[in-house]
């Protein structure tokens, strides 16, 4: 079980404890509340002490194009195709709001002194308060265009807002007649350069035209261009290809038959297969005449014998036969190595002219490119040529044309403004709001990040590795004790048996035996990490909670070095453990009967020099041993475990039950107190979550409901 519990202990320490985080939220709610309100109140009055702005808004219609007034049929295209209509209303909108256009209404208007201060204008030449009256105007200024639909507002920001209307709409008059000047100054100038860019286009075409003809001269294209040249080329090189492709294969295959030949001629001429691939018909009639002559020399042969002179005649005439054939065979071979021969030749004759009419074929290449490129050059210079001959002739139609057309008009006055846009009183409300909101959570969060306490049972279970047996809530209510009367706390359990903190000790009990389901839990020691965390409190609590269940409960006071359990029960402790380690008195005496049914308490006695020593010795244990057989549970109160006592006492029981108080014991103090319990082979049975705060934390798991003095009484008579 112990396994288990540790698994589950460090799974919950893989996740984020949001429970912990949202307890501290709803625990420091009024102080995130406080942060709020504050916030709000300091922007409230930030915003009422800020100067009140107006705004006041003119609109200027502009049109692409220019109305059709000298009779060509179509109107005349401001957003030319270099720019397009996007960037043609991005240009104008950046011109209306540019450091010359608003230079220039401030000169029209005279309006220096109105953007300068007086101290400034006595600083500075006029150049300089011209320059810095510009720059203001460039600040309050706010050009718009936010429907794209030719379109475009002229927004003045002042914190008087006659001067904010006046100045809107003298700037929409600026740039009325800014465009209407641009359109027609210098067209005469305008005209001449037109005029000098299409002579310089005309010359460059007549000179490529020149350098084309050269190039055909020169090139022989008269008769046949380059590319029909090319053509010609590559038809002759895909011919002459094939046709040495197939000469080769004619070549190899008269090497494979010539070869074959000579490796047969040696062979019976009568018999001989090259007569086969050879094409000689006259062989065959010798070879015929051979076989009768020999006939007739095998017959003669025979008739008259071998001298006769006719026979010698005969053979002769057969050798001579032979020898006919054989030349036959000899002129077959060398017939074949003649034809062979000459197909060698052939193909490299072949070779060399598909040769021939590659080199020319990369020879023209270059040519090609050349030309393509003369070629490409015209056209271009041509392209220019027309555009710049039709802008000519619209400009010159135009130049007549009075100066006070324009695609640009004033279209909607700005009016007075009557409410101010800035300071906006419900947004800085709501930005401070929200951003305190924010920064407040963010500070909470990072104090509960930062507080490495025990604050619930889920971080006393991760902490220590295995789960939690329970709480005891702090006593919170005015008539609960006072915190000084020690005595009256460690007995609240018994004087109040139907109280919050009763119930809750009575689930610790359950929890407890649950936990031992499979093992009886009859010696345990009570432990804390530091002094002060409620251990004799939740001896007493514990010890009191059994006692009610009528078992017989002993509680051992183990703690020889600051021992408080005498007090807690009211007994005197002169006498006890350690007289009956030393054997000085018997059980009977020392063992004291409480006024708690069923509970029994064994105080100290006298205090050691060497408590840990003490507690070591092999008469402890028979002393523990006795204890057992007359109790059902025996509760040991050691001291803190910054002391061996308690590690030592924990060999000797059970098991060991770690009591911690919320908000103060550290999350590393008692991950370092189960270690050392664990190192020695004792078993932590689980953890006590002591002085918790039911209204903040997860206490009401651990019992069902609020019992208050009148449902105190009726439980006590149902009882």
């Amino acid at each position: 079980m112990e396994s288990g519990d540790a698994q589950i202990a460090g799974d919950e320490a893989l996740s984020i404890d949001f429970r912990r985080y949202f307890l501290a939220l709803r625990r420091y709610a009024w102080l995130l509340g406080a942060i709020v309100l504050v916030s709000i109140c300091a922007a409230v009055i930030y915003t009422k002490r800020q100067t009140p702005i107006y705004e006041a808004v003119a609109s200027v219609q502009i049109e692409p194009k220019l109305p059709d007034l000298i009779g060509t049929g179509d109107l005349f295209n401001v957003a030319t195709a270099g720019t397009g209509a996007v960037e043609y209303y991005k240009q104008q909108r950046l011109v209306i709001g540019s450091y010359t256009m608003c230079q220039q209404t401030i000169v029209a208007n005279d309006l220096i002194s109105k953007l300068v201060s007086e101290r400034q204008a006595k600083e500075l030449s006029h150049e300089a308060q011209l320059d810095l009256a510009t720059r203001h105007l460039m600040e309050q200024i706010d050009v718009r265009y936010p429907e794209a639909n030719r379109i475009m507002y002229v927004a003045i920001k002042d914190a008087d807002p006659k001067f904010a209307r006046d100045l809107a709409n003298e700037h929409v008059t600026t740039y009325v007649n800014y465009a209407k000047g641009l359109l027609s100054l210098n067209s005469n100038e305008a005209s001449t350069a037109l005029q000098q860019e299409f002579d310089d286009a005309e010359a460059k075409l007549r000179e490529i035209e020149g350098k084309i003809l050269k190039f055909e001269a020169d090139n022989e294209m008269i008769a046949m261009t380059l590319e029909e040249h090319q053509n010609l080329v590559a038809a002759n090189i895909l011919s002459f290809t094939q046709k040495l492709n197939d000469a080769r294969a004619e070549e190899i295959r008269l090497a494979a038959k010539l070869a074959e030949m000579r490796k047969l001629s040696t062979a019976d001429v009568l018999a001989n297969p090259v007569v086969m691939m050879g094409d000689n018909p006259s062989f065959e009639t010798l070879r015929a005449q051979y076989y009768t002559e020999h006939s007739h020399l095998l017959e003669l042969e025979k008739d008259l014998g071998p001298k006769n002179s006719e026979y010698l005649a005969q053979k002769q005439k057969v050798d001579e036969l032979y020898k006919a054939l054989e030349g036959e065979v000899k002129i077959i071979v060398d017939g074949t190595e003649d034809l062979y021969n000459a197909q060698v030749g052939a193909d490299h004759g072949l070779a060399l002219e598909l040769q021939k009419y590659k080199d020319e074929a990369k020879g023209l290449s270059p040519k090609i490119v050349a030309y393509n490129d003369l070629m490409r050059d015209k056209r271009g210079i041509e392209d220019k040529y027309n555009i710049l001959r039709a802008r000519l002739s619209a400009t010159q139609m135009t130049s007549g044309v009075s100066s006070s057309i324009s695609n640009v008009r004033p279209l909607d006055p700005a009016g007075l403004p009557s409410d101010p846009v800035s300071p906006n009183l419900r947004m800085n409300v709501l930005v401070a709001g929200v951003l305190s909101l924010l920064v407040g959570i963010a500070f909470i969060l990072l104090t509960a990040f930062l507080d490495r306490s025990i604050k619930s049972t889920n971080d006393a279970t991760v902490a220590a590795g295995v789960a939690s047996l329970g709480i005891i809530p702090m006593l919170s209510d005015a008539k609960q004790l006072s915190r000084d009367d020690e005595r009256a706390r460690d007995r609240y359990v018994h004087d109040h048996p139907t109280s919050h903190i009763a119930e809750c000790c009575r689930t610790l009990r359950t929890n407890l035996v649950l936990s031992a389901a499979d093992k009886a839990l009859q010696a345990i020691v009570v432990c804390s990490p530091n002094k002060g965390e409620g251990k004799t409190t939740s001896v007493m609590y514990l010890g009191t909670t059994m006692a009610q269940s009528h078992q017989r409960v002993l509680l051992i006071d183990t703690d020889l070095r600051r021992p408080r359990l005498h007090t807690a029960t009211g007994v005197a402790r002169q006498r006890g453990l350690s007289n009956l380690i030393v054997g000085e008195d018997s059980y009977d005496d020392v063992i004291k009967e409480t006024d708690i049914p069923n509970l029994y308490v064994l105080p100290c006695g006298p205090l050691p020099p060497n408590p840990a020593e003490l507690l070591m010795t092999k008469r402890f244990e028979t002393v523990l041993a006795e204890l057992r057989r007359r109790f059902d549970r025996i509760i040991l109160d050691s001291p803190p475990l910054p002391y061996t006592d308690a590690v030592v006492l924990s060999t000797r029981a059970d098991g060991v039950i770690l009591v911690v108080r919320a908000g103060r014991t550290l999350r590393e103090e008692l991950k370092r107190s189960s270690r050392a319990f664990r190192d020695v082979g004792s078993k932590v049975i689980g953890v006590i979550v002591n002085e918790i705060d039911h209204r903040n934390t997860d206490a009401s798991y651990y019992y069902y409901s609020y019992y208050g003095p009148n449902d105190e009484k009726q439980q006590a008579e149902a009882g």
